[in-house]
Formats: C-alpha cells, sequence, structure tokens
C-alpha cells in the first residue's frame, strides 16, 4: 500500500471484546484526529483495545503507576524514520474496554461514544498533545470536540 497522504490505522481487538465494538468507527476516530492537523506524510497508528489487565501492566512499566487507565499511548514517531511505502510510525493507543465500559456507564454515554472519545483522545496524544496545564487541557477539549462532531459524536465530548 503506497502511504501518500493516506494514514494507515491498524485495530486490535482482543477476541473477548470484538462483538462489543465497531472497529470501522474507532478507524474513523484516528483518521479524522489525523486528517485535521494537515499532516504532510501519512502516519501509522495502531489501536489495541483490551482488557484491563494488559493496561495495568502497560502502566506499571512505562509509566511507573500501578493502576488501571482507560487509555494509554505509546509515541513511536522517530524523525526521519520512514517505513518502506513513506509513512512514519506515529504509535500506539492501548484502551481498556471494561475502564472505558464503566466510564461510559458513570457519564451517561454509550460504549461506541467513550470509545471513540478515548481514540480520538489518545491519537491527540501521539501527535504531541497533552492537558497537564489548564490552557493545554482547554486546548485539548477543543480538539477533541471538534473531531467527534466531524465524525457524528459530539455527545460524546467530556463536559
Amino acid at each position: 500500500m503506497t502511504a501518500g497522504r493516506h494514514h494507515i490505522v491498524e485495530i486490535l481487538v482482543d477476541p473477548a471484546f470484538v462483538h462489543r465494538l465497531d472497529v470501522d468507527a474507532l478507524e474513523r476516530c484516528v483518521r479524522e484526529t489525523l486528517d485535521s492537523r494537515k499532516l504532510r506524510i501519512a502516519r501509522v497508528v495502531s489501536v489495541r483495545v483490551t482488557d484491563s489487565r494488559a493496561v495495568r501492566r502497560l502502566n506499571r512499566r512505562f509509566r511507573g503507576e500501578d493502576s488501571t487507565t482507560d487509555v494509554l499511548s505509546f509515541n513511536t514517531d522517530f524523525d526521519g524514520l520512514r517505513r518502506p511505502d513513506g509513512a512514519a510510525e506515529l504509535g500506539e493507543i492501548v484502551i481498556a474496554l471494561p475502564v472505558a465500559a464503566r466510564g461510559a456507564n458513570e457519564r451517561g454515554v454509550s460504549l461506541a461514544e467513550e470509545l471513540a472519545l478515548l481514540t480520538v483522545h489518545g491519537t491527540l496524544h501521539l501527535l504531541g498533545f497533552d492537558h497537564e496545564e489548564p490552557s493545554e487541557d482547554a486546548r485539548m477539549k477543543e480538539l477533541e470536540r471538534a473531531a467527534l462532531i466531524r465524525i457524528g459524536m459530539e455527545s460524546a465530548a467530556r463536559a
């Protein structure tokens, strides 16, 4: 596949969760978020939907936090490193489906909406956005909301 301006999105779902989500919707979330940034070269993003235990292990190993979380992002974009098709690896998003399901229930949204938000949120992290400072948080929420509106899931935006 020639990358050109076409982003490559790989979705990996643990077999136990395949029936609970729409893989195409997750791909649309990544693509819309990447397209909104008007990147000059194609990016490759992997999204893995897994269980809480796997996310907890990753969180402990790479962030030093022995707890589960809803989404983690691992950036692998190294300047000048390209795949043979010309695309640049951007990174991987890992979502804990059980945590996402609890979050959806707490926020009063569907699981699909929560997964859309987490996927957009994780993609923004891969693109270098953060929410440590109030101004960064506001900007990230604005970008999340805009992406979710474009894919028809405005109600998924965080309050």
